[in-house]
């Protein structure tokens, strides 16, 4: 069975391939090529079906041998014929489908559902005649409908069972497009074991928009919310986030706009974003809220709709859906827009579940006054009880917070519900509470939802929790699965101040309003000062830290007191402390200095050996600010004494508000008290780092760094003085390989000069003295101190450094800098990391990401970036000192492209580092001027760049079109071609990549630049007779451009407005008033209204016709001259046509039109350009021009003609369309 699978794969590869191959041959006949293409699908659709479980049963391998030759037989045949005619064609699957089609729809994407149906012979649309196979059509009828029925019921699994069907409708739809989708792009891949499932990633920065599974079709009954119809996915690029500003979203289908009482967004947790949004005239509406997507990930969002109560006249039965349209961001989107989603059928009988709404019990009720520092205060409450109709779940709520305190004024601000606190998430003063897993409510039974929270600010402001629209309490019922709206109580008007719920929404449930009035002063003991060891006899030792949040306005306090504890004392007491300051956070003394005394104080409660008080007023600024106690301790205390300071506020003498001026009580009325300060004598631990890691060091490395050490001193009571250091090192190799040792802090030595170390043996006995008068250690903290060495560029070993803790003994050079004792130091054993010479590093180049893509430039450009070249290096920092570059494609360009046949290098920091010349050929090797160097571990960009040369009938160009491509030659190695030199080995070093693949630049005399220039609003609006159609200006940049053709897409999205006459004017001012009168009196280009029209031009419904125009002064319908618009000059455009047939009933109708542009390049192998009729009829001929090459006079006829592709402002497919409309 397996040899089976095996050997129909391989056959079907080998169709596939030779296939292929015959398309890629192929110069000739578009219908020949789809017979191969029709051929090649069957057997693949074959293929495919044998290579299942169901072969074990069916044909033998002898007889699959014989239909796989009879195959190639078949294809050798074809190959054949086609090597005999003329003619051109593809065999991909290239169609996308992204719109939906039932019988008697029309339009471009039906030919594509109707030449991807014929490619099978089980899903066809007629064997001959009109539909079959080579006569596809845009009409989607009866024929078609019959092919997609047949293609669902074949693949009803993938397209019929996701959706609840079980036979085919003939409704091409978004189950029918997905599968066809799936089924043509595995088609396309092209090379036997090119991975054909991998999706590429999107190129450079931006959004990709794309279509994840949908909501399945449902009832939309009246009153319903956040009925889910369409998914959409962002995905950020991975080079930052996205923030999506606004999605545009579409009603469509049958039915009326009434049927969509709003749209909103919700989140990938059915959390709703922003409010509900109308439908405009254009049955749109922009869903505005803001939401981001993190670099490198996705958001599914869903767009949802909220049923009107009611609607009069009925729209039962309707089906609708809402497509995404558009998508508002600044980062550059891609994906296929619209979105289609779900289409849901409008219901006006099914009965769903109900709720109703009253004032809940802990709601304040009425206005009310709450100091600064009210905690837990209830702002909002109300209870939503359950009909009988059905359980209900409650999802979400949102408050929204009306009054004039700000977010900063509130902490604390949760929702409640039995008891429970939920968090809320804050957007523009907004608060949403999501309950996770949903809060059911029985039938007939309540839940009670609060809004509680802290008053931290806002003195003289107000706060008021309002409820804004209906749907913000999201409610779902059980037994239906739909969102329920809340009703319209009007249990009141909505007076300020009162809580209630209104007769209208905005707000729909009134909250009371309570007004913040007077500040508060709480303090508590702060962490700023923590637990720790202090030395006595020493200036501003802190013992002791209060954090004071003061609320509202600034408090004064004019007396603090405080008690003292001394513990493990027998005789000390509070006179051992002396001056006694109180600091700010900025170390500004704000009260003191003061003396301890014996004595407890009258001015606060509680037992102590002594205090000290603060008499002088301190204004303590609203905010949290950190205030620390800073003394002098006696000599009297002994190590191990602990000390500690308390107070209690409320004793705080003479408080009031700064603002107000009221007396203010301080909190708590309970003792505060200081975190606890310990005697210590000094002490230092050294310990080896983990880092550096293990790693290569190069032979000749200078300043390499081999150790780490750690000089703790965390648990020293005093900050130390460090004179020397006993190091541990040793070697595999030889002990002088290692010299000018120095320990660095960061980037300066602290062993410099005299104190350099250079071994001359291993052991324990390497001791390194400190510069000056030692290294100074701040108690409390760390240092880390970096050992770095030069290695001989003969070394070969490993080489270490580490601590030997018998050392620690005999060390007397760690001394406490207050007291001037000998402290007794840690010495932590350790041999330290282990590092291994090596005798240079490792060169690698890429095409950076950032290097420029396909354009348009002109010749004689000076500085034009060709490509860039990233260059990484691993062991040691790499000086590149030569580099070969290569012309690539020759084909199409040669070094007289360059002036001076030469290009130079560049960094991107715009330093330049040389240059690179072609001699003789394709190939040059570069000169460099200064040095550039690739880091260890690192990359750095080196720029290619160049100058333009001259197109003259003398050269060095004599013709426009040269495809200019400079790359990196990683054929020519070593010092003829490419290398560098490695600083720390001073080896060379060639480098490990291969031929770089720029994308080029296309060389023109000269070349045209479009804009689209927008209707007014008057002339978006369809008239009977002349209409401006599209309006659009060109510019010619660095000489005449010679226009030959412009295409349109015209389309009418009804069968009654008709559009003839198409007439394209020629203007030179930018308010379309003055005519170009050089080439007819008026402007006209296409002279007696004449235009070739390709397509429907009738106006049947969603058709969309191609209007070709050439500049002609005879009538013709084709080109006779060019229209040439003058160097560094704009030209703008005007299409006109003639509007007849207008709808005279109800309704709308409206006219798209665009200025289509090309996709690709049409390449003529031998010039690069052509003459005009000789592109005229390509694939890609939309947009014809000439950059005029020559000094004659431009003809039709000349040599010197390319399309739009990449033109500036020319989109490969069209500008943006423009739309008129008509409304009766």
């Amino acid at each position: 069975m397996v040899d089976r699978l095996k050997f129909i794969s391989y056959g079907r590869i080998k169709i596939k391939n030779q296939y292929m191959q015959v398309i890629r041959d192929s110069k000739y006949s578009r219908v020949v090529a789809g017979v191969v293409l029709f051929t090649a699908a069957i057997f693949m659709s074959v293929g495919v079906a044998l290579a299942t479980p169901q072969l074990a049963h069916g044909a033998t391998s002898e007889e699959l041998q014989a239909q796989i030759d009879s195959l190639l037989a078949t294809i050798a045949a074809l190959q054949a014929q086609l090597n005999t005619q003329s003619g051109g064609g593809s065999g991909t699957c290239s169609y996308t489908f992204s719109t939906n089609y039932s019988q008697g729809d029309s339009g471009p994407g039906v030919l594509n559902v109707q030449s991807f149906l014929n490619m099978d012979a089980s899903t066809q649309v007629a064997a001959s005649g009109v539909g079959s196979s080579g006569n596809e059509t845009e009409y989607f009828g009866s024929l078609s409908k019959g092919a997609v029925v047949k293609f669902q019921d074949k693949y009803a699994a993938e397209v019929l069972t996701p959706v609840g069907l079980s036979a085919g409708t003939g409704y091409w739809g978004p189950s029918s497009r997905a599968h066809a989708q799936s089924l043509c792009d595995a088609m396309t891949g092209d090379d036997e074991g090119e991975d054909e499932s991998a999706t590429p990633a999107p190129a450079g920065s931006g959004l990709t928009v794309s279509s994840p599974a949908q909501p399945a079709a449902q009832l939309a009954p009246l009153g319903a919310a956040r009925i889910p119809f369409t998914n959409v996915t962002f995905t950020a690029s991975a080079d930052g986030d996205v923030v999506v500003d606004g999605i545009v979203v579409q009603r469509v289908g049958v039915g009326v706009d009434g049927n969509v009482d709003g749209a909103v967004l919700l989140d990938e947790n059915g959390t709703q974003l922003g409010i509900a949004k109308t439908l405009n005239s254009s049955h749109q509406a922009t869903l505005t809220e803001d939401f981001t997507i993190e670099a490198g990930h996705s958001r599914t969002m869903t767009i949802a709709v909220n049923r009107p109560a009611s609607l009069s006249p009925s729209g039962a039965g309707e089906v609708i859906g809402m497509d995404v349209v558009a998508v508002n961001t600044s980062a550059a989107v891609s994906g296929s827009l619209p979105i289609s989603g779900a289409l849901h059928t409008m219901n006006e009988s099914l009965t769903i579940g109900a709720v109703t709404m009253a004032r809940g019990s802990t709601d304040p009720g009425a206005a009310q006054s709450k100091e600064v520092g009210e905690t837990g205060y209830t702002f909002s409450s109300i209870k939503v009880s359950a009909g009988s109709a059905e359980k209900v779940t409650l999802n979400s709520v949102r408050w929204d917070q009306t009054g004039s305190a700000g977010p900063g004024d509130l902490d604390n601000v949760m929702t409640y519900v039995d008891g429970v606190a939920y968090p809320v998430s804050v957007s523009n003063d907004v608060y949403t509470t999501v309950f996770p897993g949903g809060l059911e409510i029985d039938k007939g039974f309540s839940k009670e939802i609060s809004v509680k929270g802290d008053i931290s600010g806002g003195s003289g402001r107000n706060v008021a929790f309002d409820i804004a629209k209906r749907t913000d309490v999201n409610v779902v019922g059980n037994l239906y699965g739909y969102g329920l709206t809340p009703p319209q109580t009007n249990s009141c008007g909505g007076t300020t101040g009162t809580a209630c719920f209104t007769s209208s929404e905005d707000p729909w449930y009134d909250g009371a309003v309570v007004t913040v009035t007077a500040g508060t002063i709480n303090v508590s003991t702060s962490s700023a000062v923590p637990a720790q060891n202090i030395s006595v006899n020493t200036l501003n030792v802190a013992i002791g830290a209060f954090d004071v949040d003061v609320r509202g306005e600034s408090i004064s306090v004019a007396k603090i007191p405080f008690n003292l504890q001394i513990g493990n004392a027998t005789t000390e007491d509070g006179d051992d402390l002396t001056n006694i300051v109180l600091v700010d956070a900025n170390g500004s003394v704000v009260a003191g200095p003061v003396d301890g005394t014996a004595a407890d104080s009258s001015d606060t409660t509680g037992s102590s050996v002594g205090s000290f008080v603060f008499s002088d007023t301190v204004t303590f600024p609203v905010g949290i600010n950190t205030y620390t106690i800073k003394a002098k301790v006696g000599t009297d205390l002994d190590t191990d004494d602990t000390l500690l300071a308390s107070t209690t506020p409320t004793d705080w003498g003479t408080v009031r508000g700064s603002v107000t001026g009221n007396t203010i009580t301080p909190s708590p009325a309970s003792a505060l008290t200081t975190n606890t300060m310990t005697i210590k004598a000094g002490a230092l631990t050294v310990s080896v780092s983990s880092i550096p890691l293990a790693q290569t060091v190069i032979a000749g490395e200078s300043g390499f760094t081999y150790a780490n050490y750690i000089l703790d001193v965390s648990s020293s009571g005093e900050d130390v003085r460090l004179t020397t250091i006993p190091l541990y090192y040793d070697t595999s190799g030889t002990a002088t390989d290692v010299s000018n040792c120095q320990l660095m802090d960061g980037s300066t030595s602290v062993t410099s000069g005299s104190n350099v170390v250079n071994p001359s043996a291993v052991g324990s006995s390497t001791s390194f003295t400190f510069d000056g008068t030692g290294l100074l250690l701040s108690k409390g903290t760390s240092k880390t101190l970096s050992l770095v060495c030069d290695l001989s560029s003969g070394a070969t070993g490993i080489y270490w450094w580490g601590l030997d803790t018998g050392q620690a003994s005999g060390f007397t050079g760690a001394t406490g800098l207050t007291s001037g004792q000998t402290v007794t130091e840690t010495l932590n054993e350790a041999n330290g990391q282990l590092m291994t010479s090596a005798t240079g590093g490792t060169l690698t180049p890429t095409l950076d990401t950032g290097s420029p893509g396909y354009r348009i430039v002109s010749a004689g450009s000076t500085g034009v970036e060709l490509s860039r070249i990233k260059f990484s290096a691993l062991n040691e920092d790499i000086s590149l000192q030569q580099v070969a570059l290569q012309l690539t494609d020759v084909a199409s360009n040669t070094p007289n492209a360059l002036v001076g046949r030469k290009v130079t290098l560049w960094d991107t920091d715009g330093n330049e580092y040389g240059s690179a010349t072609f001699p003789t050929g394709d190939f040059a090797t570069s000169t460099l001027t200064s040095t550039f160097t690739v880091p260890n571990g690192g990359s750095k960009i080196l720029v290619v760049k160049g100058d333009i040369g001259a197109i003259t009938a003398n050269g060095p160009m004599t013709r426009s079109g040269d495809l200019l491509k400079v790359d990196y030659d990683g054929d020519n190695e070593g010092v003829n071609g490419n290398y560098g030199t490695g600083d720390a080995s001073g080896s060379n070093i060639t480098p490990a990549g291969s031929d770089t693949a720029s994308q080029g630049v296309r060389i023109m005399a000269a070349y045209p630049t479009l804009e689209r220039v927008a209707l007014t609003s008057a002339e978006k609006v369809l008239e009977t007779g002349a209409n401006t159609l599209y309006k659009f200006m060109v510019t010619a940049v660095d000489g005449d451009v010679a226009l030959y053709k412009w295409s349109f897409s015209v389309g009418s999205s009804t069968v009654y407005a008709t559009t003839t006459n198409y007439e394209l004017y020629a203007y030179t001012s930018n308010d379309f008033s003055s005519a170009d009168t050089t080439f007819s009196s008026d402007g006209l280009l296409n002279g007696g209204s004449a235009f070739n029209g390709l397509g429907d031009t009738t106006g049947a419904t969603t058709q969309k016709s191609i209007v070709e125009i050439y500049p002609d002064k005879t009538g013709e319908s084709s080109a006779t001259t060019t229209y040439v618009v003058p160097s560094g000059a704009t030209r703008y455009f005007e299409l006109r046509a003639t509007a007849s047939n207008l709808r005279t009933s109800t309704g709308s109708e409206s006219i798209s039109v665009s200025l289509l542009g090309d996709a690709a390049y049409s390449v003529n192998a031998a010039t690069w350009m052509e003459v005009a009729s000789g592109l005229d009829g390509d694939t890609n001929d939309d947009f014809l021009w000439s950059p005029i090459s020559t000094t004659t006079q431009n003809t039709i006829n000349d040599l010197d003609f390319t399309n739009g592709y990449q033109v500036q402002g020319l989109p490969s497919s069209n500008m943006t369309a423009e739309s008129i409309g008509h409304t009766i």
